[in-house]
This record gives structure tokens, sequence and C-alpha cells, in this order.
């Protein structure tokens, strides 16, 4: 390659480009998925690749789920109103122990809200 022939941006999080959606929604499901496997520097995940995948429950989808506001879930699970916040909003991820926790209240909430509470 050579110098200069690269084209260097920076994105700024706050204003993301917008995308034109028209060419992608006529396509059929056939031809997304051909477009997706003929991508070299992204192809789509293997059966076993996604088997394997650990998966962690977005934090909005798992308070909808559990039919609770913001404020609601922080307090229920005793979590600062701002890092629920940031974790929904992109702002920051949850780390790993924050992940485990999503989990198991993806799996059972109220034995989390009963562990805490014999905690107090």
């Amino acid at each position: 390659m050579k110098k200069g022939s690269t084209t260097r941006f920076k994105l700024n999080p706050k204003r993301p480009p917008k995308t034109d959606w028209r060419a992608f929604d006529a396509m059929s499901e056939e031809e997304r998925h051909r477009a997706a496997l003929s991508d070299r520097d992204a192809p789509p995940a293997t059966e076993v690749q996604l088997a394997r995948a650990r998966r962690v429950p977005t934090v909005r989808a798992l308070r909808e789920k559990l039919k609770l506001t913001q404020e609601e879930f922080a307090a229920r699970f005793r979590l600062p109103l701002g890092t629920v916040r940031d974790w929904e909003q992109g702002a920051h991820r949850p780390d790993k122990a924050a992940q485990v926790l999503l989990t198991v209240i993806a799996n059972d909430p109220d034995a989390v809200t009963r562990a805490l509470e014999r905690s107090r």
C-alpha cells in the first residue's frame, strides 16, 4: 500500500453518521445472507461460535422485561442510577462482576432481591 492512500477520519460519538437503510430493506433474506458471507473482514459467526458465545442481557431489555423504570431497577438491585443510565446509553459497559449480576438477575431476579434483603 503506498503512503497516503489510506483515508482517516474520526467519528463523533455524539453525532454518528446517518445510515440509509433503503438498499438493505430492499434486499431479500437470501441476498443479505450472501452479502454477509462475502464480507471477508467480518464473516458471520458459525453455529459453533454462537453456541460458545456468552450472552449478557442488555440492561434496557432486562429492565423492560421486569417492567421497571431505571430508578426502580437501580433501587431494587442496589445499583447507582447513573450507572444504569450509562449502561443503557452505551457510555459504559458493565464490567465482568456486573455482567454476572445481570445474568443472575435475568435468570432469577427474585433470588437477587431476597439475597439483598438478607444482607441489610
